[in-house]
């Protein structure tokens, strides 16, 4: 009953509150990536820019979030969870939004022109590894859905796991230019990277859910 009661103090929500905050600019950032990537071909290179700085605004809006919510945590004795859970999701969440602004911006430093299968499957995954976060955090107040929430981010880690490994090999056996390696290689790897992300989200989340029991 302790325990319960302890989840429940009403003073306590802002953590929640400020986690869902976090997790939804992760949310319309992955959701920007992707509309980038769809329409990448179309856009002139003034309109990828104005994309891109689109990206890089709400990555300063999710920054403003964390720093807010790291700051509360310092100065709060009592949490609703572990002060050390709350503020590995919060750093996990940030870095989730700092990669996939690093990425978008990578595709105008490298000046990338073709957008292959591998990077828009990749967007794909994250854009619902992100959404399965999001669903997480939101419901993270009354533990609702967490198994099937974590379960899922695991699966579509592993999915960009295969993505990744297969883009390495295409990468390698079919480009002769060495530079067009390595643009496309750092691309991969950031992509593949924001679902690492998410999967150690979901293991914080695991890691609650096993606690509160």
């Amino acid at each position: 009953m302790p325990n319960i009661m302890h989840w429940l103090v009403p003073k306590e929500e802002k953590f929640f509150e400020m986690l869902s905050e976090q997790s939804e600019y992760a949310l319309e950032i992955a959701k920007e990536l992707k509309d980038f990537i769809s329409h990448y071909h179309k856009l002139e290179k003034s309109e990828r820019k104005s994309k891109v700085q689109i990206i890089k605004n709400l990555e300063h809006k999710g920054d403003e979030v964390t720093h807010r919510l790291i700051e509360k945590l310092d100065k709060t004795f009592i949490t609703p969870i572990d002060k050390e859970d709350i503020h590995e999701m919060a750093v996990l969440l940030d870095d989730i939004i700092d990669l996939i602004n690093a990425v978008t911006l990578r595709f105008l430093i490298l000046g990338i022109e073709r957008i292959d299968s591998h990077i828009t499957k990749l967007v794909d995954i994250i854009n619902n590894a992100v959404s399965e976060v999001h669903k997480s955090i939101t419901d993270l107040r009354k533990l609702k859905n967490m198994k099937e929430r974590y379960v899922n981010i695991h699966s579509l880690e592993n999915e960009a796991d295969d993505v990744y490994y297969d883009a390495l090999s295409d990468l390698f056996h079919f480009y002769k230019n060495s530079i067009d390696i390595i643009k496309y290689k750092e691309i991969y790897e950031l992509l593949e990277g924001v679902t690492d992300k998410c999967e150690d989200v979901a293991n914080v989340i695991e890691s609650i859910v096993v606690k509160h029991a």
